[in-house]
């Protein structure tokens, strides 16, 4: 608790300061004249000023992201940061993921390249890992509630690496619910990629990367070119850029998978190893003076010689583990080849007519371990086989009419060679249309577009063990105890599944916008507009590939398995807003203005809702905006969550049944059902559950809703010339969340109220099997529960320091920048009104399943040009936090993970003479590891979307103009 007011007390002082400096500005600012220039804390660097209000009528209103109303005003109601094409530039990052997801106000869980996920070999439409693509997750909502938009079109394929980055000028990042702007998705924000106008000349440029470790190389090319005329302006340009593949092995920290249990840090791996986890009854196993478990049984595994003889066996010790991290990918393999066109053509002075279309073709891979394989995959090893030395037989489940069988036998085929899971994948989005005006002094404007876009994903897993062939190897006298030996027998029997899947979106949109009437304090504008969009997916899966729902197998390595889905719907919106100026040039009221919004959104799933927003824009001087946004926000539930077919996933549990007195157990009988009395526990800990969408099970869902809140002010003195400062308060509610619900949730649910309808989703082992309790398979389905609440402040400043010299020495120009992010609550009731249920604050601590909510995020950046010279020093801070639940064996441990900065240097010169720029940087520059979290961390003992696992890395880039 103290942690956490601590941290608050500090969010508190930070926004006094801040208010007590504005304040102060406000005394100061009433001196100053009306006419001087502003900065805006949108999408113009300090050095660049908007417009006065004396000239702004002479300047093109624009769509500013966040509103439909077209303005001269950069600064509105909506807290927008804006990263430049200077920004972008002088990252040296080659894909737009890299810039993006180092911004403050992106945190938890998002896939990037750097996520490898044990190789992404699991067979699902969700699946990221492997194929190369970055998502955002704005306030740690998660990814689907973040939405992508380029030109303020969504993308169906919100991958951002696929976007060209020289087709872009600029990338406005909202951090506030936007759904009466633009519909679902928006609740933590929207990353809106605002596209080139009017490029003239053209550019070619090398850039090439390489880590101080020597290997995660990278290089690539891009052209781009345009040229506008009287009535025309077009532009076009290719892109290429090639990631090499980086193994886990290549860093201290990721070369084995470490446990924290028990108190103690161990270098461990998975219980699937080559010589074998073999249950046997005690009357075998007591012979090796294992101690016998709950269900009657002990482990053992290959010793000695080549398994023929029970002699050859000994006790399996925790210790026997096999290190599958040390062939995993730190970054995947990557190819991308992108190509973009923009363009626009006057066909009269009214009507303008524009396209803007990309295409991007990604190859990519991840690799797995070689397969672990045994009874749970479907695999019998008959008493009868003359290789089995033990004289019962191995199977997933008794046989009839065999009384000494269905014991476990698990190996790893080291012989069968590495899993590598390949990924190609095509996109392209075109959006065209025609713009035009109500005649020639008429302010009112309309825009007729249609949007098109398809992306298709084809998923080949090599070396997956085909189940009948190894079983006909194993009948023909394969001797799998010792399966080294016969590697290639084994090895024939493999296959390469195919997973294909596909989505598209169809939309057709018009608008329009103008003023309506005057009123003393200015125009009254009004933007109405209506759209039509469908969407579509498809997700196919090779026959000997489907899960079997009844035995949770298939013809091929069990987590391998998957199954089919395919849906569509349907949405028709209609929408409209209004910005009202009530009053203006008054004392203490420069202006004061309401922006009015609506929308109506009707799904062919979910029916009709309808959301609203009321903003508040007041300017108590030239130089000061205080402003305020309450919204509804709203997300419909997307494909994959209504018809994903089932997927095994085989998340730790952690299972309340565990050792409970008989007593304890006929007080949860229904979750606990078939455990005995001091049970051991799920062996192996990791369980078979079944992710699915709701209408697999035959359920529905309702879309998710909530508020968002947000309260701020910009300023930019007049007397300090150069500054600019914005604090936001935000805080974004939500209700009946969408969500996999995981395994944990559904058996503490039962275990806490045996009327839980979650009891159903539990199957576990009967008094049939040889491990009664164990549980078989769980169900967890997306469903709608739970609420979720997030509340903090972000604050940024930006100073572009007067020019000085020194002495008679011209030292250049000076620019610096701060932007933070601090999270005071993330709270998450997971099921409201059950018993038992609570509120758990999860600001300031990582969680597997929300990922890292660090309370403090922030960049410092400084930026000097001299003549050709240029340079730019950033550094990121990520704040200390607490890792939850980090001990293996002891539930409720809670670790410190320490604090990171990094830093990242960049130095670019100018050779006029040749029209060439070099560019060199290092990031990294202290090579700092990323902090430890043990089996927590989804890749590698680590956090892979918010750490770098690379460590210091340098690149180089030149860039020719024509």
């Amino acid at each position: 608790m103290k942690y956490d007011l601590n941290h608050l007390s500090l969010a508190v002082r930070l926004a006094l300061s801040a208010g007590i400096f504005s304040v102060a500005g406000m005394a100061q600012a009433q001196v100053s004249t009306p006419d001087n220039p502003q900065s805006t804390d949108q999408s113009a660097p300090a050095d660049q000023a908007p417009p006065s209000k004396k000239n702004a009528k002479t300047l093109q209103s624009v769509v500013v992201t966040g509103s439909l109303i077209k303005r001269v005003d950069i600064e509105t109601a909506s807290p927008v940061v804006t990263l430049d094409r200077a920004t972008i530039t002088n990252s040296g990052k080659p894909v737009l993921g890299d810039v993006l997801q180092q911004m403050p106000s992106i945190s938890g869980n998002a896939t990037n390249p750097q996520n490898n996920s044990n190789g992404g070999g699991v067979a699902s439409p969700l699946l990221e890992a492997g194929d190369g693509a970055s998502r955002v997750s704005l306030r740690g909502l998660g990814i689907s509630r973040t939405l992508v938009l380029v030109d303020g079109q969504r993308m169906s394929n919100p991958d951002i690496n696929l976007i060209p980055p020289d087709m872009i000028e600029r990338v406005d990042v909202l951090a506030e619910g936007a759904s009466t702007v633009y519909g679902s998705d928006a609740i933590g924000g929207v990353v809106n990629f605002i596209l080139r106008k009017n490029y003239k000349g053209a550019q070619f440029s090398l850039n090439d990367g390489i880590s101080s470790h020597g290997d995660a190389k990278r290089h690539g090319f891009n052209l781009t070119a345009g040229t506008t005329g009287e009535n025309y302006s077009i532009a076009g340009g290719i892109d290429y850029n090639k990631y090499d593949e980086t193994l886990a092995a290549r860093r201290r920290f990721s070369r084995q998978q470490l446990y924290l249990s028990s108190g103690a840090v161990v270098a461990a791996g998975s219980s699937s190893i080559p010589t074998g986890r073999i249950q046997l009854p005690a009357s075998i196993a007591s012979q090796y003076g294992c101690t016998i478990n709950s269900s009657g049984t002990a482990n053992v595994t290959l010793a000695q010689g080549d398994g023929s003889s029970q002699a050859d066996y000994r006790c399996r010790l925790a210790s026997d583990t096999y290190n599958y991290a040390a062939l995993n990918y730190i970054q995947t393999a990557q190819k991308r080849t992108n190509g973009f066109v923009l363009g626009t053509l006057n066909l009269t002075d009214n009507l303008t007519a524009f396209v803007d279309a990309f295409y991007n073709h990604t190859v990519s891979s991840g690799q797995d371990a070689p397969s672990p394989v045994g009874t749970g995959d479907g695999l019998i090893i008959h008493s009868s086989n003359p290789i089995n030395p033990f004289g019962i037989t191995f199977s997933q489940n008794p046989v009839p009419g065999d009384p000494n069988s269905g014991y476990n036998f698990q190996t790893r085929l080291t012989g069968a060679g590495t899993r590598v899971h390949s990924y190609t994948t095509n996109t392209g989005q075109i959006n065209a249309g025609l713009r035009g005006q109500f005649g020639q002094t008429s302010s009112w404007i309309w825009d007729a577009s249609v949007n098109y876009s398809h992306t298709k994903r084809d998923q080949r897993d090599t070396n997956e063990v085909d189940i009948p062939s190894l079983q006909a190897a194993v009948d023909g006298g394969a001797n799998i105890f010792n399966q080294a030996s016969v590697g290639d027998q084994l090895k024939n029997g493999v296959k390469t599944p195919i997973y294909v899947f596909t989505q598209s979106t169809k939309q057709a949109q018009v608008d329009a916008s103008g003023e309506l009437w005057d009123l003393p304090a200015g125009a009254v504008q009004l933007s109405v507009g209506a759209l039509y969009r469908k969407q579509f997916m498809n997700y196919t899966v090779s026959d000997f590939a489907v899960l079997n729902p009844v035995t949770t197998t298939c013809q091929i390595l069990q987590e391998a398995c998957g199954s089919p889905g395919r849906g569509s719907f349907n949405v028709k919106e209609v929408f409209a807003e209004t910005l009202i100026p009530l009053l203006s040039d008054l004392p203490w009221v420069r202006s004061l203005n309401v922006d009015l919004g609506v929308r109506s959104s009707n799904y062919s799933t979910t029916g009709t809702t309808t959301n609203g927003k009321l903003a508040i824009e007041w300017r108590p001087t030239d130089d000061l905006l205080v402003r305020g946004t309450v919204s509804q926000v709203f997300r419909a539930p997307n494909l994959n969550e209504l018809y994903d077919g089932r997927t095994l996933v085989q998340p730790n549990l952690n299972d309340p049944c565990v050792g409970l007195t008989a007593a304890e157990l006929a007080a949860h009988p229904v979750a606990c059902q078939y455990v005995p009395v001091n049970w051991a526990g799920n062996s192996p800990a990791q369980v078979n559950t079944f992710y699915s969408g709701a209408a697999t099970v035959g359920a529905s869902l309702k879309p998710e809703k909530g508020k968002s809140i947000d309260l701020g002010l910009v300023y930019d003195p007049d007397w300090l010339p150069g500054v600019s400062t914005s604090l936001d308060f935000w805080h974004i509610y939500l209700s009946d969340t969408l969500t996999a619900i995981q395994a944990d949730t559904v058996v503490s649910s039962c275990f806490n109220n045996s009327a839980s309808p979650y009891c159903s989703f539990i199957h576990r082992e009967d008094t049939t099997s040889r491990q009664p309790g164990q549980v078989f398979l769980i169900n967890t389905p997306v469903v709608n529960l739970g609420n979720l609440s997030t509340t903090g402040i972000d604050y940024t400043l930006r100073y572009k320091v007067p020019h000085f010299n020194v002495g008679s020495m011209d030292p250049g120009n000076f620019r610096a920048g701060l932007s933070t992010s601090y999270t005071s609550t993330y709270n998450v009731n997971a099921t409201p009104g059950e018993p038992g249920a609570k509120t758990i604050n999860y600001a300031g601590t990582f969680t597997p399943q929300f990922g890292n909510i660090s309370r403090w995020r922030g960049t410092v950046t400084l930026n000097w040009d001299k003549g050709n010279w240029n340079a730019q020093w950033q550094s990121r801070y990520i704040n200390k936090l607490t890792a939850l639940n980090a001990d293996a064996a002891i539930t409720g441990v809670n670790i410190p993970v320490a604090s990171v900065i990094y830093h990242s240097i960049q130095l670019g010169y100018a050779v006029p003479s040749i029209h060439t720029r070099f560019d060199v940087g290092v990031d990294n520059i202290m090579d700092k590891r990323p902090p430890l979290l043990y089996q927590n961390g989804s890749n590698y003992n680590v956090d892979t979307a918010t750490y770098d696992v690379l460590g210091r890395y340098y690149w180089a880039r030149a860039t020719v103009k024509f």
